[in-house]
């Protein structure tokens, strides 16, 4: 396969297949994208797995994880920060747009899944880098679809509420709490299938612009 996504969960693929096929300009590019975690059951379109960012890191540090990434040709590793303060993760936020910028957060962020993606088998990540694309959303990915249904000017990227943000904007109840819904992500993320709404978005969102810029060196 071209592209293997390892998310949290069935949403975060949803989502980012449609800004796969949207920014190489191809639809059929859909057949060459692969769920790896949480797995799905192509039959029955049923999880094989559960989701979640801890089954997410749990996956990294196994060998199933090894095989995936040898398999295909891009792994996508897609994470929200919301959870980054969690006793089991630990990456303070406090201090993002104070002495830290998004960019630097990010980069701590990676650098913890490195570190899990390292901590079973030594050196794996250093040997494969060039086959991980990391999809960080700060601090979710629900901000990546208010930064495009918002045409408000902002002064910095909304990162925070951006589920319920994203209801009373669009006068919906789906991107927040257990309200969500798969069909609502697949409809309302259809704004990505456009090149030209994703370099919209990259423009607004500073997380969203680091996923697309790793992107940039791959020709299709």
């Amino acid at each position: 396969m071209k592209f293997g996504l390892a998310c949290e969960g069935r949403i975060d693929q949803i989502v980012l297949r449609d800004i796969l096929c949207g920014y190489f300009s191809n639809p059929d590019l859909d057949d060459d994208i692969i769920e790896l975690q949480p797995r799905l059951d192509k039959t029955e379109q049923k999880l094989q797995d559960f989701g979640g960012w801890e089954k997410l890191l749990d996956y990294l540090k196994d060998s199933r994880f090894a095989e995936d990434v040898l398999s295909n040709e891009y792994v996508v590793l897609q994470l929200d920060t919301d959870i980054s303060e969690h006793r089991n993760f630990n990456v303070s936020q406090s201090e993002i747009n104070k002495s830290l910028t998004i960019e630097e957060f990010i980069s701590i962020i990676i650098g913890k899944l490195i570190l899990t993606i390292n901590e079973n088998n030594q050196g794996f990540y250093e040997a494969h880098s060039n086959k991980l694309i990391f999809a960080i959303c700060v601090h979710s990915l629900e901000c990546w679809l208010y930064a495009y249904y918002n045409t408000k000017p902002l002064k910095n990227p909304k990162i925070t509420g951006c589920g319920k943000a994203l209801n009373y904007l669009l006068k919906l109840n789906c991107f927040d709490g257990d309200t969500k819904d798969k069909e609502s992500y697949s409809e309302y993320s259809k704004v990505f299938l456009k090149r030209k709404n994703i370099e919209i978005v990259a423009q607004k969102d500073t997380s969203f612009k680091h996923f697309i810029q790793q992107l940039q060196p791959i020709s299709l």
